[in-house]
């Protein structure tokens, strides 16, 4: 038993190592990088608070003047993971993501590389250099938890894909696809995009390269489990994936440019940083995006294992999947990019490619597991011999040039410990041939594998202090006094609203209503920016525009001056709801935005519809008696997913609600379902008649719906088709 989980214990000590001081939060402190306190934090206090209520999280009213947060497939709402947030204080179910994550994705890559090579070592090796890569570390420090979630699984995907491939048995495809669906609900859609693109080229070259006689047979067999994978895949995820895809023809990332496609593509001066990764220098771009450092000697077995290796088939795979990997990578900064943008169907959603290096540095730890494999399990002739040295003397050169050229001094610590490892691998290498008990070349290759990474990355772990950053502003303490349905604007990209209960205009979040986000920057006169689009553009919180917009109902705003931030209110404020009897029909929503920009528009007094109400007639019956007093709204209930108005009116009018119309929200007067019209190019109203009404708005989206039946059915059906294989099987059979 010993011999069989030594790595996996090895691994789990050096997780321990890595993060030792770490791993149990003290003090609300936890490990976290600044994604976690501007956007994830607040997602999880969110879905927190909602399911504890007995509420699904559809709809979250607190940040870009409501949003589908169901939508986001960053807020990873049905992945398993999400139980810890709801289950334990935040600072303990971060830290508990993300080291389980690591270890996840370590017992991945073991797992599949000893299944390729039947070494453990190898499998160890491997696992090390994925799991600790400078692609992981520097997610943490971004905090880019959702990217943790899906590295985390990618392994896994690939090693039952191996696994069924080798067998031929249906029920690692099926697996398969199950764990591709979980890694499309833990939240990186980029991520998954790779991951389904890889993984084909991964079966296409596996079948090209298997000899024919081992071939699958019928031909068509391995594209029939690669579909049954992708049919597994939605099912599971199709609760989130139809929603999302909902949102994404609505959002602003709908109007494609192969200039937001190719934003921050990989530098290639950064593949320096390959060598040494904590170089400081003007000529190199300093960004999470294009970190990844794998080691010195990890890069070394990587370039051995593609050469050398005896398992060609799997060899091909890796090298092709990490060259196909590096053009992505480098996007704009290569022609090939532009082919990829034109021919494959759904890259031009993304943008950052430098993102890809995700594969890059899964087939490279892949390679250098075949790498010390080669080392420990076959005699290394006298060519293999000085080609892997040529090897190691080019890498060699690049060091000492590339510290030439971005002016590094050579006896800086960054150069002398990338010469030190050089040195290490030197020895290894030529060692290795000589002596003759393999485990201990193995020990040491993985240790100093190990060490590497701990010198490059163990310092750098960010901790995030959740007491700090929970804490209240003097300004919030204003909004908790003045209750009341007003909106605030802040150029502060981190949406505390949802925690403290008041209602923002902006946001930090990769998606947003394309409406809303061309609206609020039409108003305010501000253009949009064109690569990141993470929040509103803070020109549109000066003292001029800020209060620009009319329909939100901005109350309060902060403004940036020299002394910090600046609190003022507004002169007038449109009321969450609200009732208006003139009504103007203007068919074309652009002229819309032309006719709230007048200065006499008061969104109190007309409303602009961009239909005529079927047939022109009151859509729900008479209402009872009309107040003797004239009109008057009131908003008795204000959840996420539910409103409700009561009003009283001495005329037929329009209810006009200060929240965005979306796809899903249903309106219901006195019971009867009643069809909500698009009003003031972004809001919502309903056709009132005389007398009182209580008016009720639920977030019902139709897409969630029919997900989450897909979703249900495909669990059923795969626990129908677990339980047949189980009373099906032999050993089960031969005891009943």
């Amino acid at each position: 038993m010993l011999r069989k989980i030594w790595p996996a214990l090895v691994m789990l000590g050096f997780i321990v190592v890595f993060f030792r001081e770490n791993i149990f939060p003290a003090h609300g402190n936890f490990i976290g990088g600044s994604d976690v306190a501007q956007y994830f934090l607040w997602h999880a206090q969110f879905i927190k608070e909602q399911l504890l209520s007995g509420s699904v999280p559809l709809w979250n009213p607190y940040y870009y003047s409501g949003h589908p947060f169901i939508a986001n497939p960053q807020t990873f709402v049905f992945y398993p993971a999400t139980l810890l947030y709801v289950a334990l204080p935040l600072s303990w179910a971060f830290n508990i993501d993300t080291l389980l994550h690591i270890y996840l994705a370590a017992a991945g890559m073991y797992c599949f590389v000893l299944l390729i090579t039947g070494s453990r070592s190898s499998g160890l090796a491997s696992a090390v250099v994925y799991s600790l890569s400078g692609y992981f570390m520097n997610r943490i420090c971004a905090g880019h938890i959702t990217m943790i979630h899906t590295a985390a699984l990618l392994p896994w995907i690939f090693y039952l894909f191996e696994k069924g491939y080798k067998t031929g048995r249906t029920r690692f495809f099926l697996i398969t696809g199950l764990v591709f669906g979980l890694q499309i609900l833990s939240g990186e859609p980029q991520n998954n995009y790779y991951t389904a693109l890889f993984l084909t080229v991964y079966a296409l070259v596996r079948y090209i390269s298997t000899p024919q006689p081992a071939r699958p047979k019928p031909f068509y067999q391995p594209a029939a489990f690669w579909g049954l994978i992708l049919l597994v895949a939605f099912g599971i995820s199709a609760v989130q994936v139809l929603p999302s895809l909902e949102f994404m023809f609505l959002s602003d990332r709908a109007e494609k440019t192969y200039q937001f496609a190719t934003a921050y593509s990989f530098p290639p001066q950064n593949l320096f940083t390959f060598l040494a990764p904590a170089v400081n220098n003007s000529s190199l771009k300093q960004d999470v995006e294009y970190a990844g450092y794998l080691g010195i000697l990890a890069i070394i077995l990587a370039g051995i294992g593609a050469c050398f290796s005896r398992h060609s088939q799997h060899t091909w795979c890796f090298r092709i999947m990490a060259l196909i990997a590096v053009t992505i990578m480098l996007g704009d900064n290569t022609p090939i990019y532009h082919l990829y943008y034109q021919c494959l169907p759904g890259i031009s959603t993304f943008r950052i490619p430098a993102r890809c290096l995700l594969i890059f540095t899964f087939s490279m730890s892949a390679l250098a597991g075949l790498g010390i494999q080669h080392i420990c399990q076959t005699t290394t002739t006298k060519k293999q011999h000085i080609a892997a040295m040529g090897l190691f003397a080019v890498l060699l050169m690049c060091l000492f040039a590339g510290a030439v050229f971005f002016q590094v001094p050579l006896a800086s610590k960054d150069i002398v410990l990338a010469v030190a490892f050089f040195v290490v691998a030197f020895v290894i290498l030529d060692l290795g041939r000589f002596v003759k008990n393999k485990s201990v070349v193995a020990g040491v290759i993985i240790a100093v594998l190990f060490i590497d990474l701990y010198l490059a990355y163990h310092s750098q772990t960010p901790i995030i202090n959740q007491n700090e950053v929970l804490k209240k502003q003097p300004y919030e303490r204003l909004f908790g006094n003045d209750l009341g349905f007003y909106r605030v604007a802040s150029p502060l990209d981190a949406f505390v609203g949802a925690n403290f209960h008041y209602y923002g205009v902006n946001a930090y979040t990769p998606i947003a209503l394309g409406r809303y986000f061309r609206f609020m920057h039409e108003m305010a006169n501000v253009p949009i920016e064109t690569k990141t689009r993470h929040t509103l553009n803070p020109r549109i919180f000066s003292r001029n525009s800020v209060f620009s917009s009319k329909i939100l109902g901005i109350k309060y705003a902060l403004i940036i001056n020299e002394d910090g931030f600046e609190l003022i209110t507004a002169k007038q404020v449109m009321p969450r709801a609200t009732l208006v009897s003139n009504a103007l029909f203007l068919p074309r929503l652009e002229d819309h935005l032309q006719y709230i920009k007048r200065p006499d528009f008061d969104p109190q007094k007309q409303v602009l519809l961009e239909a005529i109400p079927p047939e022109n007639v009151p859509p729900n019956p008479k209402g009872t008696e009309a107040p003797p007093d004239g009109n008057n709204v009131t908003i008795t209930k204000y959840q996420p997913n539910r409103i409700e108005v009561d009003c009283a009116s001495d005329s037929d009018t329009y209810l006009v609600l200060s929240e965005l119309f979306y796809p899903g929200w249903q309106a219901y007067i006195d019971s009867n379902k009643v069809q909500i019209l698009r009003a003031d190019y972004l809001l919502r109203a309903v056709l009132l008649t005389t007398g009182r009404h209580n008016v009720v708005f639920v977030y019902r989206p139709t897409s969630f719906l029919i997900g989450a039946a897909i979703t249900i059915f495909t669990l059923s059906l795969l626990g129908a088709i677990s339980l047949l294989l189980y009373f099906r099987s032999p050993g089960k059979q031969k005891s009943g």
